[in-house]
């Protein structure tokens, strides 16, 4: 069986970002002008129930059920816009990582495109969102059993078997998604949609996986405080170091043209787009490098759910 450094794996998006400089800055370009233009058509399209609903979380400390839920009612537009969207902008980067790590000599366009490879990979993080959806409700009820009969027996032990089965089952869902994590970047190699395979690939690894997962995350996280430390910073000094205006930027500046336009606004926009690239780098680079190092492992094509 094939083998692949974990530590390699975790820091890959690193040497992407140093292997593709043109490419991955592109990327920053492109998501920090779309981004603004989706964050003003959100705030001049549902401005007004953004900031009655930030203004009711903020003014009440126990907001009313009832008005909350008619609020939320109001946003159900905005939300599924901004969740049409992530999809759309996750599905276009992860293809364009792959792109790069997969196929290096295909470059045009800095890697970005818009075709079936896209639409494949909004298919497949769909299915997978919907498939562990499915199976966290299947733990969540079977775990109720369970501890619901068990303390009808005895209390104490159905106590001691909520300690117990709760974290095994997270500890399921999680092992799951690890064998189910090179789904994507499997989808993207073969050219359709395939779930399962990725069972095959990571069977007998998933512990150098999981280590070079957490170091990844870990990572995106150290890249993502690191940045918002920079434009805190920035922020601060457009300010003159108020904290009012400082609080201002750490809140999300989508409520209004008017706080979209400010300096710390405008600052929040111009960055946004290099945050989520870098961490989207980091997070999703190791499993397209675990695939490149495995995929050509002949025991990797049988026992598909093993």
């Amino acid at each position: 069986m094939k083998t692949f450094s974990a530590t390699d794996a975790a820091i890959s998006g690193f040497g992407l970002v140093r292997e593709h400089p043109k490419a991955v800055g592109a990327w920053v370009l492109i998501s920090t002008i779309v981004s603004a233009v989706v964050a003003v058509l959100t705030v001049g399209l549902f401005g007004p129930q953004l900031e009655a609903f930030a203004d009711l979380s903020q003014t009440s400390s126990q907001p009313d059920p009832s008005e909350t839920l008619r609020m939320m009612g109001g946003l159900v537009p905005a939300m599924l816009c901004s969740s049409v969207y992530s999809i759309v902008f996750y599905s276009v980067l992860m293809a364009a990582i792959y792109r790069a790590v997969l196929r290096p000599a295909d470059n045009r366009q800095a890697y970005l495109r818009f075709g079936a490879d896209e639409l494949r990979q909004a298919g497949v993080s769909i299915l997978l969102v919907l498939l562990f959806f499915a199976a966290y409700l299947g733990v969540v009820l079977a775990l109720a059993i369970v501890v619901g009969i068990l303390s009808a027996v005895s209390k104490p032990v159905g106590g001691l078997a909520a300690l117990l089965l709760i974290p095994a089952g997270l500890g399921a869902l999680l092992y799951f998604a690890v064998r189910l994590s090179l789904a994507n970047v499997l989808t993207f190699a073969k050219g359709k949609i395939d779930i399962f395979g990725s069972m095959a690939l990571t069977k007998g690894r998933f512990w150098p996986m999981f280590g070079a997962y957490v170091v990844a995350t870990i990572l995106a996280i150290v890249v993502y405080l690191l940045l918002f430390l920079i434009v805190t910073m920035l922020g601060g000094a457009l300010s003159g170091f108020n904290m009012e205006s400082l609080g201002n930027l750490m809140q999300s500046q989508t409520t209004s043209l008017e706080s979209l336009m400010t300096p710390t606004g405008i600052l929040s926009l111009a960055v946004g787009g290099l945050i989520a690239v870098l961490t989207s780098v980091t997070i999703y680079t190791p499993s397209a490098m675990i695939y490149r190092e495995i995929a050509t492992d002949p025991e990797s094509t049988v026992d598909t759910f093993a």
